[in-house]
């Protein structure tokens, strides 16, 4: 298990050797080594990843007023080529050779750490991820979550709200009903219900409006970022804030990089055990 969490790069031999002196254990042969790592149960990494997080819910972090800030976001991965990992990932359809997963994050900007990590087929929705995620991710009302454009639905923000979870969203400024209708409205920072259509009902299971802040700003280019958050208490939160707080989750967008520029370089390629890659990444992602 050390030798997958190391991130080896050198040859099964030289990581034998390494890792099992460290544990006061006798050299054995790099295949030796490289079988007993494929019986490695892959809920390990599961628990393990879930283990640190818990931990870290009790650490001291930087603050935005009061306020751990995480950000949520997806990409895309490169997958080891094995027969185990194209038979389930699938392949891309535009290389038959190579597979890709989606992956999906929940960082805490401030100190890059990562909370909850999924990784799925291709097939599989950034909203759906979430969703996961959330699952498996405790509410606390001091932690407030910044999403982008692909989360800017009536489903996410009921469920937030419901669960007393913070949130700031961006919205896309024509798809939604409600979208288009604040966008008409003239006031730049206002509070107002966000009443779901029959379809946004049908989706969400529920007809309750959703009490939220609309906050608007234009950037450099002439858009208008359209904002919609909890953060309803307009005496503690300007507009100039809200900004803000939407401008920290870049952080997520830096913090993938960095992590998938880890995995695909490191131990990711000796992986081809798709059972104990595709758990083993979550891990990572921490």
């Amino acid at each position: 298990m050390l030798s997958v969490l190391r991130l080896f790069r050198e040859s099964a031999e030289f990581v034998a050797s390494d890792v099992l002196s460290r544990i006061g254990r006798q050299a054995v042969t790099g295949s030796a080594f490289s079988q007993a790592r494929y019986k490695i149960d892959p809920l390990f990494f599961s628990d393990l990843c879930d283990i640190s997080s818990e931990a870290y819910e009790g650490f001291a972090s930087a603050r935005w007023k009061g306020y751990r800030i995480l950000a949520g976001d997806g990409s895309t991965l490169n997958l080891p080529a094995s027969k185990q990992v194209r038979g389930h990932f699938g392949v891309d359809a535009n290389s038959p050779k190579k597979s890709l997963a989606r992956i999906f994050l929940v960082y805490d900007v401030h100190t890059g750490f990562t909370l909850r990590a999924g990784i799925g087929r291709m097939s599989t929705g950034e909203g759906g991820m979430l969703e996961d995620c959330l699952d498996r991710m405790p509410s606390r009302p001091d932690d407030l979550l910044v999403l982008d454009r692909n989360f800017g639905f009536f489903n996410t923000v009921s469920r937030l709200s419901a669960e007393g979870r913070p949130f700031c969203i961006r919205l896309s400024t024509g798809i939604t009903d409600f979208a288009k209708g604040v966008m008409a409205d003239g006031r730049t920072d206002f509070i107002t219900d966000w009443v779901p259509s029959r379809k946004e009902r049908e989706t969400a299971g529920t007809s309750e409006a959703v009490r939220v802040r609309v906050t608007k700003a234009v950037l450099e280019t002439g858009e208008t970022e359209l904002l919609v958050s909890s953060l309803t208490d307009t005496g503690s939160f300007s507009n100039e804030d809200l900004v803000e707080l939407y401008g920290m989750r870049w952080g997520v967008e830096e913090g993938i990089y960095g992590k998938k520029k880890i995995m695909q370089s490191g131990s990711i390629k000796y992986l081809n055990n798709q059972s104990v890659s595709k758990v083993t990444l979550q891990y990572h992602f921490t």
